[in-house]
C-alpha cells in the first residue's frame, strides 16, 4: 500500500510518500504529481517513510527527478537506486527541506 499525503508550502508542493511504491501505485503517484503541478511549479518528494521500492517504482522517481521532481529522504539504498547525491538533493527544495 502506498500512502502520499500532500501539503503546500512556501516552496511550493511537497509530496511525502509512505508504504510500498511498486508498479500497480505508480499511476497514483503520477496523478498527485500532475495534481500538485496545477497548484505549484516546484513539486518535491519525501520519500523517508517508502518501505519497498520495486524496479517499476524506481523508474518512475528516476522519471519524475528528471521532470525537475525534487526527492529528498528515503536510505542509502533508496538513493543508490535513484542515482542521487544526498548533499544536492538536500538543498533543492529551498526552505521546506530543513
Amino acid at each position: 500500500m502506498l500512502r502520499i499525503n500532500g501539503r503546500t508550502c512556501e516552496c511550493g508542493e511537497r509530496l511525502e510518500l509512505e508504504g510500498r511504491l511498486t508498479k500497480s501505485y505508480v499511476p497514483e503517484l503520477e496523478r498527485a504529481v500532475v495534481e500538485a503541478r496545477l497548484r505549484s511549479p516546484r513539486v518535491a518528494l519525501d520519500v523517508s517513510e517508502l518501505t519497498f521500492l520495486d524496479s517499476d517504482g524506481a523508474s518512475a522517481l528516476r522519471e519524475l527527478r528528471r521532470q525537475d521532481v525534487a526527492i529528498h529522504g528515503g536510505s542509502a539504498f533508496v538513493a543508490e537506486l535513484l542515482g542521487l547525491n544526498p548533499s544536492v538533493e538536500r538543498t533543492r527544495g529551498g526552505p521546506c527541506w530543513k
